[in-house]
């Protein structure tokens, strides 16, 4: 029964996501879109079922938002999907999150979407927690993509913002002690501090959007990215997740391109 519920479910959320509106960027506005996949386990609750196979929903609502944001422009797409404080959750949930990465990271289906529209994958956070096969999959999947450069996908898995600024400062120390790069370039270029974070050599999110806010809620943004994000817009929507459609998703990214960002001026 479980399964013929999440299939049904599935299959509601891949129709809904090949009804994309028609909307082009302007890459001046929004090159960076980034999203805290938040709520999954709250969607599968109001559907009845555990709160784990919300996660697989997610997972489908992230390929539809990557084909959404292709078809409208978007250059780089990061997805915030598993924190460094998730760990703490149930054994069990832990376990079908793990193997559900691996599962779709790994097929063929997935590999040949982004090899036909030239999407390199990239993997942001720690990677010494996560299984050895899921490890494997992840990296075969960034070299497999290496030398596309057309869109870019990003996943953060076992993602925390001071977990990066902590293994930035220890790659920038190694570099330090070979002879590579100098601290003292810092006080006149902080900037540099960027080439050390997971998003080196991509550009800064435009757009912040975290999806399950309830209305009542008091914001935050748990962490993601701190630096990156200094000057981004935020945006918290109440919409859980998996229930995320592509007009409302249109519908916040056409207020943030229609809002002029002084960023300091």
């Amino acid at each position: 029964m479980l399964g013929v519920e999440i299939d049904k479910w599935v299959t509601e959320i891949q129709d809904k996501w090949t009804q994309i509106p028609l909307f082009e960027i302007d890459p001046q506005k929004l090159r960076h879109l980034a999203i805290i996949c938040d709520g999954n386990r709250r969607a599968a609750r109001e559907r009845g079922l555990p709160d784990f196979l919300g996660h697989q929903a997610g997972v489908e609502t992230i390929l539809g938002i990557a084909q959404a944001g292709r078809y409208w422009g978007i250059n780089t797409l990061t997805f915030g999907f598993w924190s460094t404080e998730n760990w703490e959750r149930d054994k069990r949930q832990i376990n079908f999150v793990m193997r559900l990465a691996r599962e779709r990271l790994s097929a063929d289906k997935f590999k040949e979407e982004l090899a036909e529209n030239e999407v390199r994958f990239k993997y942001f956070g720690r990677s010494d927690r996560l299984p050895a096969m899921l490890r494997a999959k992840i990296s075969v999947l960034e070299n497999f993509t290496e030398s596309f450069n057309r869109y870019h996908l990003n996943l953060a898995m076992d993602y925390g913002g001071l977990d990066e600024i902590g293994r930035a400062m220890i790659k920038m120390g190694g570099k330090n002690q070979r002879g590579e790069f100098d601290f003292a370039r810092l006080r006149n270029d902080p900037r540099l501090l960027l080439d050390f974070l997971d998003t080196a050599g991509q550009p800064n999110p435009d757009l912040v959007i975290r999806t399950g806010v309830r209305e009542d809620e008091v914001a935050h943004t748990s962490g993601f990215m701190p630096l990156q994000t200094a000057y981004a817009g935020w945006m918290f929507l109440p919409d859980l997740f998996p229930n995320l459609t592509p007009e409302r998703l249109l519908s916040s990214i056409q207020q943030f391109v229609g809002y002029e960002r002084r960023l300091g001026r």
